[in-house]
């Protein structure tokens, strides 16, 4: 089961509790979620960087700061999905229009709109443009998609390789394989998947990958004999590579 990192910021604690135990036990879900909260807008920029949370439930009427103020702090497109938590609805269609919001919940939240809340996110989720890996130290990072060349499965861990960078994760492949639901991600054999934008060819005869720039990490290039299965060869000769 996948980690849901969420993030309430709310100014009134009992509304951010009930929306927990809601979250918990009131919606069909599909991860583990972690949750964290905030007080306001300055607080949750904090716990973002620290956390670097997947969804952030983020209401708007609060002391100090409105809760919009949140968006003027990152740059877009934003690493977390956000779903506005408010108690009048005159100002869904603005907020919707001009931030970029997974969904407006009113207050107080009915559980049927907060499983849609929860499907939504769960639909675009394999639309991302990043994945958040966790380290073996309980570190989250934040990858672009679009930067991974190649993962490597190493036995219970998994290798995920940039052109200059190296992760070392402790899921398996099909784990990190189950995140990567972008379209250029292709499962080439039992131990890679690849993503089919950083290749340059396909030697023939020996079905090895050729990509189109080198993996140097710590001034060492990094030499990986990927090897397309035959099975794999023929569901991706519609490719152009």
């Amino acid at each position: 089961m996948n980690e849901l990192v969420v993030l309430i910021v709310d100014d009134e604690m009992k509304v951010a509790e009930v929306l927990k135990h809601r979250l918990l036990n009131s919606i069909r879900t599909q991860h583990k979620m972690v949750f964290y909260t905030a007080k306001s807008v300055a607080e949750a920029v904090k716990m973002i960087d620290q956390y670097m949370p997947d969804l952030v439930f983020l209401d708007i009427q609060m002391p100090k700061e409105n809760g919009l103020a949140l968006f003027d702090y990152f740059k877009q497109p934003l690493s977390f999905e956000v779903v506005i938590t408010n108690a009048y609805s005159q100002y869904a269609l603005e907020v919707l229009n001009e931030h970029a919001c997974l969904y407006y919940l009113l207050k107080p939240i009915a559980v049927d709109n907060l499983q849609q809340a929860y499907d939504k996110f769960v639909e675009k989720e394999g639309q991302q443009s990043f994945i958040k890996l966790i380290k073996n130290n309980q570190k989250r990072e934040v990858v672009a998609v679009e930067d991974i060349l190649y993962c490597k499965a190493d036995d219970n861990y998994c290798e995920i390789y940039l052109q200059d960078q190296k992760y070392l994760i402790s899921k398996t492949l099909g784990a990190v394989s189950s995140k990567l639901q972008h379209p250029q991600f292709h499962r080439v054999g039992r131990s890679y998947v690849v993503n089919m934008k950083h290749i340059k060819h396909i030697e023939m005869g020996t079905n090895r990958i050729v990509f189109k720039d080198k993996v140097i990490i710590n001034e060492q290039e990094i030499h990986h004999d990927i090897v397309v299965s035959a099975t794999k060869m023929k569901e991706l000769r519609w490719l152009e590579i």
